[in-house]
Formats: structure tokens, C-alpha cells, sequence
């Protein structure tokens, strides 16, 4: 009997680990395990992985201003087993990073935990910086999702860097294949749109304007050139998928 490669996704039902559990278990010749639970991750149980994927974590640039110790322990204090793990096996782990860890990740708290998740990251593994992920099913408070379903109450004068969770998806893959690139990696569209362009393309023009927003970066525009020399490229446009349900 052919061993198949174990792969181990943390966060797997969350937004964006879902779809790469899913993208994961269509790949063929893979066994793909996922756990979810606050409890199951920081009591992670080592099994012959060849691969950790580690997408749990608390992603909210403001709640984290309102609750910077449960961040912390969240996403730093319960991933700790699983970096040490991989570091002590040797094994491939990728996780998820943040474009707000850019130049400012001092000032907000979320952004401070990514950061520290760079600084314990053993030397087989890659933080993905992700920058504003976007699809299906987004999270009810992200603006995509609010103004997808007319619920936002205001725009803010910030650009984002809107990438497709299936552009994620493989960049996932691609990175997992290029083991000689490791350390952080920016994972984005490459170009960034203004918020309020988006709601208006989204048939919401006239949204108040809320220019409060303490620890957010004006843009977040990511620098994909070690993406794009593994040879992946963003597919999806968020400016098409407005008409769309991509």
C-alpha cells in the first residue's frame, strides 16, 4: 500500500481555511486532517504530517484594539506548540501572516500577534502576508461582505489590496511545492482599489465617510514578486465579481 502525504490544516472552518481544506482534500494523493477548536490547537497532537497549513487565528484589526490579552493568547500563546513542532521535525509549515504586519505592526494589537508569529517561526516555514481576502461566504463584519449584502454603514478613505480566497488557495499550493522559499511572503492581487470605489461599483455610493479608524494603513498594497516567480498569478478582479457570485 502507497503511504500518501499527510496535511494538516488548522482553521478549517473558518473563511479561508475552509476553502483549503477543501482545496486540499480534492488534491489527489493527500490525506488531509483539520481541526478547529481553540482547545484542539493548543493541544495539538504531532502525527507524520508532511505538511502544516496553520489558518487559525482571530483576524480583526479593531476588535483587537478592545481586546489586545485574548488576541494574544489566541493567536500566539496557542499556535506556539504547532511552530515548535514543526520546527523541532523539520516539517514544511505555512501560516497565515498579515500586510499589516508592514511597517506598522506596532499599532494595532492583531498586528503585533503576526508579527510575533514571524519572529517564532522555525526555518522551514512561510507567513503569508495576506493582505484583504475576499469571496463567498466573507466574514458577516468584513466591508466585502457588508456591502455585498447592503449592510455597511459607512466607507473608509483607505485603498485595499482585494484578493480572492481561490487566488489564495493556490497560492497556498504554490508555496508548498516551492520548499526553497521560506521566511515572510506577501500574498495580494498586486494593486490595490480604493474602498469607496468598490461600494460604489457595488451600487452604494453614498455611504457616509468614516475617517476614524485608528491602526488601519492607509493602503495595504502588497509587492507579489516572489509570488509570482513560482511561476502563480492572481486570477480573479474584485471589480468583476460584483455582478458575480465568485
Amino acid at each position: 500500500m502507497i503511504q500518501k502525504d499527510k496535511v494538516l490544516v488548522t482553521g478549517h472552518r473558518g473563511f479561508i481555511g475552509r476553502y483549503v481544506f477543501a482545496d486540499w482534500r480534492r488534491t489527489h494523493g493527500y490525506l488531509v486532517k483539520g481541526i478547529d477548536a481553540p482547545d484542539d490547537i493548543v493541544d495539538f497532537e504531532p502525527d507524520e504530517y508532511q505538511l502544516v497549513i496553520h489558518l487559525a487565528a482571530w483576524a480583526d484589526i479593531r476588535e483587537s484594539m478592545e481586546k489586545p490579552e485574548a488576541y494574544y493568547e489566541n493567536n500566539v500563546a496557542k499556535a506556539k506548540p504547532i511552530f515548535d513542532w514543526c520546527g523541532q521535525t523539520k516539517t514544511r509549515l505555512l501560516y497565515a501572516s498579515s500586510s499589516a504586519v508592514v511597517d506598522s505592526y506596532w499599532e494595532n494589537p492583531y498586528a503585533m500577534t503576526k508579527w510575533i508569529n514571524e519572529q517564532m517561526a522555525p526555518p522551514n516555514s512561510v507567513g503569508m502576508r495576506f493582505t484583504t481576502v475576499y469571496g463567498p461566504e466573507s466574514r458577516d463584519n468584513m466591508m466585502y461582505g457588508m456591502l455585498k449584502e447592503g449592510t455597511a454603514p459607512y466607507v473608509t478613505n483607505h485603498k485595499r489590496d482585494w484578493i480572492h480566497v481561490k487566488d489564495v488557495c493556490r497560492a497556498i499550493r504554490y508555496l508548498a511545492a516551492k520548499t526553497e522559499i521560506n521566511g515572510p511572503v506577501p500574498v495580494g492581487y498586486g494593486s490595490s482599489i480604493p474602498v469607496k470605489r468598490l461600494a460604489e461599483a457595488m451600487g452604494h455610493p453614498n455611504l457616509p465617510l468614516k475617517l476614524d479608524t485608528p491602526g488601519e494603513a492607509e493602503d495595504n498594497v502588497a509587492d507579489i514578486s516572489i509570488m509570482l516567480s513560482t511561476g502563480w498569478s492572481p486570477r480573479i478582479n474584485i471589480l468583476d465579481t460584483v455582478d458575480a457570485d465568485v
